[in-house]
């Protein structure tokens, strides 16, 4: 008889439950994350209290509410519900609130993928842009010998307000916050050498903010620019809220950045290292291009998970396919051909997805990796190059599990 794992599927589409067999005699670790009570409309004001004081001081004549796209998982409709609500008891019209979706290099969203972000009311009733990199002015500060730039719909709002969720992040500790700005909301210049100085090993670590070189650069920046009020939130595993951090960029960021940690982190595991690491990219499968971020486990654990011999399979919807990147995608300014994940050690890399192509796996994976499109057959090479009675570690909410070694 075959063993079978249920595990989380399809953020922001099917919200489903993938069945996954696995050879019968496996011995099967399943962790979990440890999820908090989602936060209520009551809390979301209570914690966005000081957000209209600050408001009535300033006087704005409009305000700008920053947002993350669906490439990052948190559901953001109920506080911004509650937080136009806010606004609109301080007196602020439909017309004088807009929304900005801080994409970076991503692809630009569609009505239908907004609505998924912002809500359907909103969507409806409030105007909201994606951000383009073209659309930036000069901020008259320089990043080394890059000028940096920003959105202009930013630079020219009275108010601004940032809102993001935290997830683990491989250079800056955890996502949102000044990266909000640096690179979401940037030109193309700025983006690139963000990702370069990352890529050439000058800065940057994942799961740490405060002694951070990247994350300090950005904050530095971004002060001089300014945000007014800033809204960290921290996610349980199904996408809802268990937590917001209001106030001051850095401070607020910090605080969630701790709450993450805390509700993000598996300690070390007794029956580690294991020949077989299952790690599902949920819930931040929507794209190939975003697949990688199941990998955090592998990374943060210190190389105690997995043995010399074992292999790591990586599953992920990809509900959007191989999904866009305008750096890292073919034709993307920063884009190589894919080359033997250095951090696996030369252990095996196996990847399952029922919604891309042997072709477009090949565009962003090394192309002498097994990829599987049919769960039946994936199940046949476990079968046949798994030792008897493997030890299996699986993490089901890989892109936010950060383990302890």
């Amino acid at each position: 008889m075959m063993r079978t794992i249920h595990i989380p599927w399809a953020a922001w589409f099917d919200e489903s439950r993938l069945e996954l067999e696995l050879p019968p005699d496996s011995i099967i670790d399943f962790y979990s994350l440890s999820d908090a009570p989602p936060l209520s409309e009551e809390h979301f004001r209570l914690k966005t209290k000081d957000l209209c004081k600050l408001v009535k001081k300033k006087n704005p004549t409009n305000i700008l509410i920053v947002v993350d796209d669906l490439t990052r998982p948190v559901i953001l409709e109920p506080l911004l519900k509650t937080l136009v609500d806010e606004l609109h008891s301080c007196g602020f019209k439909t017309d004088q609130i807009r929304f900005l979706i801080g994409l970076g290099a991503h692809h630009p969203l569609s009505k239908e993928s907004a609505a998924k972000k912002l809500g359907r009311q909103i969507v409806e009733n409030y105007r909201w842009i994606n951000h383009d990199p073209q659309e930036t002015e000069p901020t008259g500060l320089q990043w080394g010998k890059t000028e940096f730039r920003l959105n202009k719909h930013y630079l020219q709002a009275d108010f601004r307000v940032v809102i993001s969720g935290l997830t683990p992040h491989s250079f800056a500790g955890f996502s949102g916050g000044a990266k909000m700005l640096i690179p979401g909301i940037s030109d193309l210049g700025i983006i690139t050498k963000t990702h370069k100085s990352v890529l050439m090993g000058f800065m940057g670590k994942l799961g740490e903010v405060e002694k951070n070189r990247f994350r300090h650069v950005i904050e530095e920046m971004v002060a001089q620019v300014g945000i007014d009020f800033f809204i960290g939130v921290v996610i349980n595993g199904n996408r809802t809220i268990a937590d917001i951090f209001c106030g001051d960029f850095k401070e607020a960021h910090r605080q969630a950045a701790l709450k993450a940690r805390q509700l993000y982190t598996t300690e070390a595991m007794s029956n580690a290292p294991y020949d077989l690491l299952i790690l599902n990219a949920y819930p931040k499968d929507t794209e190939l291009l975003q697949a990688e971020n199941a990998f955090i486990p592998l990374k943060s654990a210190d190389g105690t998970l997995l043995k010399e011999e074992g292999m790591v399979l990586v599953t992920s919807a990809c509900s959007e396919g191989l999904g866009y990147h305008g750096l890292f995608g073919p034709g993307g300014l920063l884009y190589r051909k894919p080359r033997p994940l250095r951090f696996l050690k030369g252990r095996q890399f196996l990847f399952y997805s029922p919604n891309i192509t042997p072709e477009e796996f090949k565009t962003i994976f090394f192309e002498d990796y097994p990829f599987f499109s049919d769960e039946k057959a994936l199940f046949n090479y476990l079968k046949k190059n798994l030792p008897e009675r493997a030890r299996v570690g699986v993490f089901p909410f890989a892109s936010l599990q950060l383990v302890r070694p």
